[in-house]
Formats: C-alpha cells, structure tokens, sequence
C-alpha cells in the first residue's frame, strides 16, 4: 500500500505540472509551490517554538481559528505556522495575522516531507479534518512529535480502499479528535460569529417590521425556486422580504439573478435591488448581498434561511444560519457534515428534493409561528451543548 501511495503521489504532482498549462489553480498551485523549502526556511525563526496546524483550504481554516485563539490563551510565546493544501484558502488568509507563519504545504513525497519537518521541528502538529498525509505523518511518528486530527468524521462513509488507508495512516496520529465524541470546532466558530456584535443599517432598514427569507451561498437552483416562490407569493405575504446571497458575486451572477426573476416573471421587478446601491427607505423587498464576508451574521436577520450547494455537490454551512434558531432548507445532498445531519434528525432543518416540497416546506414554516419557536428552542440547547470543543482539545493537547 505504501509503495502505491508513494506512485500515486508522483502521478499527482505530474498531473497539476500538467493541468497548469491550462487552469489557473492548478497554476496558482505550481507557482506556489515553487522554491518551497528556501521560502519556508527564510521565513522560519528557528530559536522559537511553533506549533504547525495543516488545513485543506478555507473552510478548514474557519475550523482551525477557534483553536488558534485557544493556543494563544494556553502559551502566548508559542508562535503558529499554518499550511494550506489549496490556493484559495492560502490567498485568503495569508495576510491576515491570525498566525505568525503562513506557507504551501509541498507535494507529500518522502523527500519533501523530511525536508518539511527538519525546516519546521514543531513542538506538535495539528491536521483539520480530512487532511491526512502518510509520508509526513510517518516522519513526524519517526520524530516523536505529537500529532493529532481534530473533526474526524468517524461516520463519514468511505469506499473499502480509503478505509484501508486510513487504517494504515491513523495509528500515526498521536490523538484524534472526532466530532461525534469530541464534538465540532467548526460549532465553536458560528458560535463565535452569533455573539459577535454586529450591526447594519441598511440590512436592518430593509428587514423592519418583515418577515425574512435568506438564500446563503445560493446557487442557480435555490435562486429559481425563491423566483417563483416571491412569484406566487409576494401578494399573499406583504411582509415578505427576500436576501439572496449567491456562493459567488460579480457583474455575470447579478446579470444571472434579473434574468432568474425576469423568467418568472417577478411582479414590480422594482422590488429588486443591490446591497451596494441601497439607499434608506427605499422600501424594496428583494435585496442581492452583494459584500463579502457579512453573510455569517446577516442570518441574524431572517426568520428563515435557504442554504445553498444541496442540488450540487453538497450543501454549504447549514449550522452558520441555525446558529441563530432560524430553520434551514437545502438540497438532498447534505450528508457529508454530520452537524447537518444531526439538525436535520432532530427536524430543526429540512431537506427537499423539488420545488414543490421547497413550496410546501415553506409554506408551513412562515403559517405556524409556534413550530418555529421549538425549532430555535432546539437549535439553542444543541449550540450550548457543543460550545468550547477548541478550549477542551488545548487542554487535552496540553494536559
């Protein structure tokens, strides 16, 4: 198994070399990638101590935050260098000062991973969730480092291949950290994001005194579906304000957005309008969030929220929005976070296949105001229940 995974990870390398001539992240993976081991030792000071946390991308970084502010508590000296495997969550947070060192973690082969850990010699390393390396987990077991996972998904389905591998590369972890013991670092993070203070003008002038549907990260599908909702219902439910917040923003998606309620034909297309061109008292009822990095706490606002992803790949941060005791729609594709699948177990969030269960399921959320006062009543207990997961994995890390 190993002298395949070491052919695997040649033919992986050569695969992004050749890619790179083609698409940009597989060329923003390359260039970043270049010269690693001068950059990371030019970088490095080696007469400190760090601790070395891996993240895939961004979405694991977001899980990771909550424990860089807990190692920060524990051992205020004790400096942080973070790895990402992807350009996106490199980008993103290189800059951003929540750790002292930020770098490309380098292809996974034997020769890489010794240098890797020779330049580093953390104290001990963290790795987020699915990311597990065998080469440089070997060395750091061959070293004695401690090495933990935190958010392994122990009920995460897996082929008989992957299982295998994990069989063989889990031993080398010092300690793993699963969300259905442990629980989820990612909760810790809404957490953080609900009690943070936030407030808006213009998204409390728009949601005054209204009734409040928003669509987070949404793609084509939800975005359809809320057209011929505010289509059918707009009259009925004077009081009913719509946020959309599409996954990705720009001139093409806004384009993509007048077009999607232009085709079903939206009532008073005057209703619609930008975030960044709101001005107050507009008295308009849709409203296209169109400013990164709000929708975390715009949920605050809604009543309801429509969480995008579930008719594609899998369905975006549902536990972002019910953090706030608000019930949440999405797609059927939900079951690759088991936070998702516990809210929608315990029948506080809800899956649906079509329009026409999306209508239904709606339909009776905005009717029975009783219904959605035990949903946020769950919602709460289940957030209090998995609050401080970053604080107890230091303490054990450190005990």
């Amino acid at each position: 198994m190993r002298s395949i995974y070491q052919i695997f990870i040649r033919l992986y390398g050569l695969s992004i070399k050749i890619a790179s001539f083609f698409n940009a992240k597989a060329q923003k993976l390359v260039l970043g990638r270049n010269n690693w081991e001068r950059n990371l030792i030019n970088r490095i000071k080696k007469s400190e101590a760090y601790c070395w946390i891996h993240c895939a991308s961004a979405g694991e970084f977001e899980q990771a935050i909550p424990l860089l502010k807990n190692l920060r508590v524990k051992n205020s000296d004790l400096r942080i260098a973070v790895s990402f495997f992807s350009p996106s969550g490199f980008e993103m947070y290189q800059d951003s000062k929540l750790a002292d060192l930020f770098f490309y973690f380098p292809l996974d082969t034997k020769q890489n991973a010794a240098k890797l850990v020779e330049i580093l010699n953390p104290e001990f390393v963290i790795f987020i969730r699915n990311e597990i390396w065998w080469n440089v987990l070997s060395i750091l077991k061959e070293k004695n480092i401690p090495t933990y996972l935190v958010n392994a998904n122990s009920e995460q389905k897996r082929t008989i291949f992957y299982q295998y591998y994990l069989d063989k590369t889990y031993p080398l972890f010092t300690k793993i950290f699963d969300t259905k013991t442990f629980g989820n670092t990612k909760l810790d993070k809404v957490i953080e994001n609900k009690n943070v203070l936030f407030s808006e003008q213009i998204l409390e002038d728009f949601c005054k005194d209204s009734f409040v549907i928003i669509a987070g990260s949404s793609w084509q599908t939800e975005e359809s579906f809320i057209a011929l909702f505010y289509k059918a219902y707009a009259q009925k439910y004077p009081k009913l304000r719509i946020i959309i917040a599409p996954h990705e923003f720009n001139e093409i998606k806004h384009d993509e957005l007048k077009k999607t309620f232009s085709d079903w034909q939206v009532p008073e297309m005057s209703d619609v309008i930008l975030y960044s061109t709101y001005s107050l008292k507009q008295n308009k009822r849709v409203l296209f969030l169109d400013k990164i990095g709000i929708l975390k706490y715009a949920y605050r606002y809604a009543d309801i929220a429509i969480i995008g992803g579930g008719f594609g790949k899998s369905v975006h941060n549902v536990s972002e929005a019910a953090v706030y005791g608000i019930p949440t729609l999405f797609g059927p594709n939900y079951h690759k976070f088991e936070e998702t699948i516990a809210l929608v177990n315990g029948q506080v969030a809800f899956s649906i296949n079509d329009y026409k269960e999306f209508e239904s399921r709606l339909l009776s959320l905005i009717a029975d105001h009783a219904l959605r006062n035990t949903i946020s009543d769950k919602l709460h207990l289940y957030f209090s229940a998995q609050s401080n997961v970053s604080e107890r994995i230091i303490n054990e890390i450190f005990s």
